[in-house]
């Protein structure tokens, strides 16, 4: 899942026209032209769109092989139907909004990698120019075949979940893991790059930092250089207060700043049942802001741009004017709360009192953003 509330660099100035570095996008001047009109439109708080959105997060398959704890799929939760994304879902959506996208990254609750259909999925978004990420456990069976097909498949960003350099540690959180299985399946990506001459996909062995795995660091970092990985090292979210050492302050990420929901602007999360998320946050299909039809023929919205500036996004985005004003159905909605749209008022009102920007406080942490979305369970929910 995204950083919540990440820090984002700002865009005004001259930063406004700074182009997004995503790996392997082809720039044309229609993506350009949606990216300056979507900024445009953020920064003025619209709340009906004109611009599409530059990233767009799809999720394969919402199943799951392992039993991570800080996952509510790992845990067990039931958000919606369990099945794979449609191509022919895939392929519509792109036809309606790839032109204008920079990244299609295929994650969000489920591991990726247990639809049979991914390297197909992949293929479409790479024909049309989008750079191409994932993120998976790759704790699963696997084989040469396998391997050069995800190579074959144009993926630029392959991370893989590894919170540890030794079984007994990797298996606390990746609950069912086998660490030998994830690092001999990582020798068979390299191996198939090397002999189908490929640069891409980019390996980079995600670690996340808990108390149990401070210490395999270090060996990490070494193990990732010996199988041509490159490794990114964070703070890992747990469930209630922050953990705290010594030695976690090199892991910190900063704390959230106030800045418009990017996911209702920016960037935009499609479910693996046609479900669209107001976010990567939101797990439970009550939540989405509208469905589109699963496969041609299916009952649904006839296209992205209607449940873009439905009424569910609109009154989202209306939060960031007037929060205070919400009506009682908006109040009981997942963004009304959140704690992304709740530091962008008190940033508001901050400012409306005289306050300077440099007295401002931000009073939550990204491990904060992370338990609103666990706690939060809405109405009609199913377990």
């Amino acid at each position: 899942m995204v950083a919540i509330g990440a820090r984002q660099p700002s865009v005004s100035g001259r930063s406004f026209f700074d182009i997004p570095r995503y790996p392997g996008a082809v720039v044309t001047p229609r993506r350009v032209l949606n990216l300056y009109r979507n900024r445009w439109e953020t920064l003025h708080l619209r709340e009906t769109l004109r611009s599409y959105p530059i990233k767009l997060t799809v999720e394969p398959s919402n199943a799951c092989n392992l039993r991570c704890p800080a996952c509510l799929t790992g845990v067990g939760e039931r958000g919606r139907d369990t099945r794979p994304l449609a191509v022919d879902l895939f392929e519509r959506l792109l036809a309606e909004i790839g032109d204008s996208l920079f990244q299609v990254e295929f994650t969000n609750w489920g591991e990726p990698l247990l639809a049979k259909e991914f390297p197909t999925l992949v293929r479409a978004a790479s024909r049309r120019g989008l750079s191409t990420t994932t993120s998976t456990n790759l704790s699963l069976p696997f084989d040469r075949e396998r391997a050069e097909a995800l190579v074959a498949s144009g993926l630029h960003v392959l991370g893989v979940s590894i919170d540890g350099a030794r079984q007994e540690t990797y298996e606390q959180y990746r609950i069912r893991g086998d660490l030998e299985t994830v690092l001999r399946n990582c020798r068979l990506l390299t191996e198939a790059k090397r002999r189908l001459g490929s640069t891409t996909p980019t390996l980079v062995w995600e670690f996340h930092v808990f108390p149990h795995n401070l210490a395999d660091v270090e060996l990490a970092k070494t193990m990732a250089a010996e199988l041509g990985m490159e490794i990114s090292v964070s703070k890992g979210w747990v469930v209630g207060p922050e953990w705290k050492s010594a030695d976690d302050l090199q892991f910190y990420l900063g704390n959230p700043q106030p800045f418009p929901c990017l996911f209702l602007w920016q960037f935009a999360v499609v479910n693996n049942d046609g479900g669209v998320a107001p976010c990567c946050g939101a797990f439970y299909r009550e939540d989405d802001m509208g469905t589109l039809a699963a496969r041609a023929g299916d009952a649904g919205a006839p296209s992205f741009r209607t449940v873009w500036n439905g009424p569910r996004f609109r009154e989202a985005r209306r939060l960031y004017r007037d929060r205070a004003g919400a009506s009682a159905a908006t109040r009981s909605r997942i963004c009304h709360d959140c704690p992304v749209t709740v530091l962008w008022e008190q940033w508001r009102e901050h400012l409306a009192a005289g306050g300077a920007p440099e007295a401002f406080h931000v009073g939550i942490t990204f491990n904060d953003g992370f338990n609103y979305f666990w706690n939060r369970r809405p109405h009609g929910a199913e377990r």
